[in-house]
């Protein structure tokens, strides 16, 4: 029998599918590929086809553990069991901090996209950032309501969004493929290997998402159903972003690609058929955009705060409240939506190009942190729970070889991370940024320590004795 005090179990194959593909289809695809094509230039194909592999093979890893336990903290309760259980919370904590620091670049990629619209329309809103910050608040909260209101009715406002976004960028991909000129991929590499390099982090951020839907599977149906997610997503955006990035960069040329005020998909409908494909494209980036803010920065956040108090962290009481009529974290919504309310603001006032680069980075590694942990805690699972992994309805293929070319897809990205900050900003920002991203892991580990309940080392012996 269903738990009336918890969260409702109500998220079917399609919606949680929609969760998966929504938080990857996102403001990196748009906003990011403008960086990475001007950097890589036409190899960034064979960058984003390759990251997608790499990250599809880390999702995979993480099949089993969503059945054994499902869990609105996602790894949280994994890797306390599995690895060791200070080490728990600040995994989870760690991707919570990814999508609250992609909740002011989502956040902020919907008011240019919306002011775009008005834009294409010949209503030309000035100044500029002043009403991008006013739309990017404006659908933050609206996003946030509907959290509130009900996980099954945000999940339907976001299956109906993944819809219509997923068929307008195949209509995008066909049509402009048609367009496409040859001589648009020449040169393959115009800034040579270490070109290349600097797309990596770029596309890693572009479809990194996929794994939110992990901490869906409290509130699933089936949690079987997040498993095969995790593979039918993964598949999903590999497809759409590779074909959809092969014909936007074979209808521009080098010049004619923007790093962030329009989308290079934008840019190429525009060129291709003319400005209504252009705003429709437009409409498509917002949808983009719309679904990681929907099912990614306000639902992930709020699952992991009260799966904290629920297990007993020593966190503020009310961080475990249940709206009795919604069914949903209400409260833990409502921090995440001023948090994220001010980091668009933060973001408008220090200037969006950099802050959005840099702040997409931090969301990389701290997700490059939380994976590396999860990954050890499928590891242990499988050399530990054999007689559990075995009896499960869905199993990690192709194992060990899928977690492998997971830690390998992390390792190359925080080293290629490392190297773009180093080559697009310098020394000082590397080392900055390094050292503030470093940090983040001893302090996160310092805040569970004090916040972790008195009995967590009690009956939660890792490894053969959970």
């Amino acid at each position: 029998m269903e738990d009336n005090k918890g969260l409702k179990k109500t998220l079917g194959f399609w919606t949680l599918y929609t969760i998966g593909v929504g938080a990857v289809v996102g403001d990196g695809v748009f906003t990011f590929t403008g960086y990475g094509v001007a950097e890589a230039g036409p190899s960034l194909i064979v960058v984003y086809a390759l990251v997608g592999l790499l990250q599809m093979f880390l999702m995979l890893s993480f099949g089993e553990l969503v059945q054994w336990h499902p869990s609105s903290g996602g790894p949280e309760v994994w890797v306390r069991k599995l690895v060791s259980p200070r080490w728990g919370a600040v995994s989870s904590l760690l991707f919570s901090a990814g999508w609250l620091f992609t909740g002011g670049t989502t956040g902020l990629a919907l008011g240019v996209y919306t002011h775009n619209f008005f834009l294409h329309f010949g209503m030309p809103l000035s100044p500029t950032s002043l009403w991008v910050a006013v739309f990017a608040v404006g659908w933050i909260s609206v996003f946030a309501l509907l959290n509130i209101l009900g996980v099954d009715i945000a999940a339907k406002v976001q299956l109906i969004m993944v819809f219509f976004l997923i068929t307008i960028v195949v209509a995008y991909e066909v049509i402009a493929s048609a367009y496409i000129d040859p001589a648009n991929y020449v040169p393959f590499m115009p800034n040579g290997f270490q070109g290349v390099v600097r797309g990596f982090p770029i596309a890693t951020y572009a479809f990194m998402g996929a794994s939110t839907v992990i901490f869906a599977s409290e509130e699933a149906r089936k949690p079987v159903d997040v498993a095969r997610v995790l593979l039918w997503s993964s598949l999903t955006f590999i497809v759409m972003y590779t074909w959809a990035l092969i014909a936007a960069v074979g209808t521009l040329e080098q010049s004619e690609i923007q790093k962030f005020y329009e989308s290079i998909y934008v840019s190429s409908a525009q060129k291709v058929i003319g400005p209504i494909f252009a705003n429709i494209i437009n409409i498509a980036a917002w949808l983009a955009a719309a679904t990681c803010a929907l099912m990614g920065t306000i639902y992930q956040p709020s699952r992991d705060l009260y799966n904290l108090a629920k297990s007993g962290y020593k966190v503020p009481k009310m961080l475990g409240y249940i709206h009795p009529e919604y069914r949903t974290p209400s409260k833990n919504i409502i921090i995440v939506w001023a948090i994220v309310v001010l980091l668009i603001v933060i973001g408008s006032i220090a200037g969006q190009t950099m802050v959005f680069q840099l702040a997409g980075y931090y969301v990389v590694w701290t997700w490059c942190v939380s994976w590396m942990f999860t990954l050890k805690a499928s590891f242990n699972f499988r050399k530990y729970h054999k007689a559990e992994s075995e009896a499960l309805p869905w199993r990690v293929p192709l194992w060990p070889l899928t977690p492998i070319l997971g830690i390998v897809g992390i390792l190359v990205c925080v080293v290629a991370t490392f190297i773009d900050l180093y080559m697009g900003y310098g020394v000082k920002i590397m080392v900055i940024w390094g050292v503030v991203a470093i940090l983040l892991v001893p302090a996160f580990y310092l805040f569970t320590k004090h916040y972790s309940p008195d009995n967590i080392f009690d009956n939660e012996t890792q490894f053969g004795n959970v």
